[in-house]
């Protein structure tokens, strides 16, 4: 089949929101209309809008590798990253920088690091590390920061409607770039091509606007793909949803923390509601006090999660004169009916104060990090109490009974009458 037929399209009309919200309207040489052997796929049509609008995710990995590649050039002019048998060399000479003896300018030098440190840990020789290198810094900057954050793609499914993927993107040569479109499926491309897509995820006016999996694997083998390989692409694409890779990682991260702060930090679970369902946790053994961060479920980017400051009910005896629980230490009283929270399995009774406000400073904040951004702070509460004026009346509780966190599983919140 000859190579006219992409270009035997009709053009036809699509509406675009902009970055700046204005709605533009331009000729598209993409069809979203599939036509089998004659134009593309199978007779049925498959319309739908162009994506609206592109929220480029803060690529905190890269601006940190940056910052601290500019800290090391304050100190020496020459330094290396490695590990046994592959090394990274850094230096700057009369103004010029050089990575690995390759002179590269210090954009190019920002704009490649980040994907030569996630590759450091992949590559297993030198070889690979200098030939990765080599192919990286002759690279498009566009091309080599979508290799670190990978290629935020949006099609659109008859189902699901429209889905938000990540696409990983690799170098195969010095001219060729590829793209996942399912595991070992790989799709190859010019790097200027690949550049073209890469802008037309980001709203670009360009032939792969609004283009479909199964169009943009015609366009890089001149073949289609069967309906079981796009119901395959579709599925593998769709679990590779962008906000469910940064919640899943997001999560690897609290459970890392979980092991790198071992005896310190621990996963937990809340049942908030009689007969709820149990809600994560991070439970948190600060150095004065012990802590618990729970899923909220708000989902909102911000505060997805509500902090309690915990005490054991051991600190505390019973007054029939003043009806309330009193503590000889510097807690507080705990009058009347109020909630109490016990162990599920050892029946220990626990006072929870809180939801205690401790405010994020982005929006779409992943769940994960919130837990991690809390449990960094309290893990050091004294230092927070400073520093943090919603922890503040909390510097005056020491008590003398701490939270054995080895010993709680579960949480139970309950009335105390």
């Amino acid at each position: 089949m000859s190579e006219t037929f992409i270009t035997d399209v009709m053009p036809v009309n699509v509406n675009f929101s902009g970055r700046n919200g204005r709605i533009v309207t331009f000729r598209s040489t993409v069809s979203t209309a599939n036509h089998y052997r004659r134009y593309r796929y199978g007779g049925q049509s498959n319309d739908h809008n162009i994506r609206e609008g592109f929220d480029q995710s803060v690529n905190y990995f890269a601006r940190t590798v940056v910052k601290t590649l500019n800290n090391a050039f304050k100190r020496e002019d020459v330094f290396a990253y490695g590990r046994r048998g592959v090394v990274i060399i850094f230096q700057r000479h009369e103004k010029a920088y050089y990575l690995n003896g390759n002179k590269v300018t210090k954009s190019k030098l920002n704009s490649v690091v980040p994907s030569i440190l996630m590759n450091l840990n992949i590559v297993e020789s030198q070889n690979q590390m200098d030939l990765f290198i080599d192919r990286i810094i002759n690279t498009d900057p566009v091309i080599a920061a979508a290799i670190v954050n990978k290629i935020e793609y949006t099609f659109y499914d008859s189902k699901s409607g429209k889905i938000v993927t990540l696409l990983n993107l690799e170098k195969t040569s010095v001219e060729h770039s590829a793209i996942e479109l399912y595991e070992g499926m790989w799709v190859e491309f010019k790097d200027t091509q690949m550049k073209s897509f890469i802008n037309s995820c980001k709203g670009n006016k360009n032939k792969f606007l609004g283009i479909s999996p199964e169009e943009l694997y015609y366009l890089s083998r001149k073949e289609f793909l069967s309906p079981l390989e796009i119901k395959t692409v579709y599925a593998f694409l769709s679990q590779n949803r962008k906000s469910s890779l940064v919640q899943r990682r997001s999560m690897e991260l609290f459970e890392n923390l979980t092991k790198t702060f071992k005896g310190r930090i621990f996963s937990r679970e809340v049942v908030l509601e009689e007969n709820g369902e149990p809600k994560k946790s991070m439970a948190v053994s600060g150095k004065q006090c012990d802590w618990l961060v729970v899923d909220n479920g708000y989902k909102a980017g911000r505060q997805d999660v509500s902090t309690y400051l915990l005490l054991s009910m051991e600190n505390y005896n019973w007054d029939d004169e003043r009806d309330s629980y009193v503590s000889t230490k510097t807690l507080p009283v705990i009058r009347g009916s109020t909630s109490l929270w016990r162990c599920k399995d050892s029946g220990d009774n626990f006072y929870a104060i809180g939801p205690i406000c401790i405010d994020q400073q982005h929006n779409n904040v992943s769940l994960g990090d919130q837990f991690a951004a809390r449990s960094m702070a309290l893990l050091n509460d004294t230092s927070s109490f400073k520093l943090v004026s919603t922890l503040r009346g909390y510097q005056t509780y020491h008590p003398e009974h701490r939270v054995d966190w080895n010993a709680v599983s579960v949480l139970l919140k309950y009335q105390q009458i």
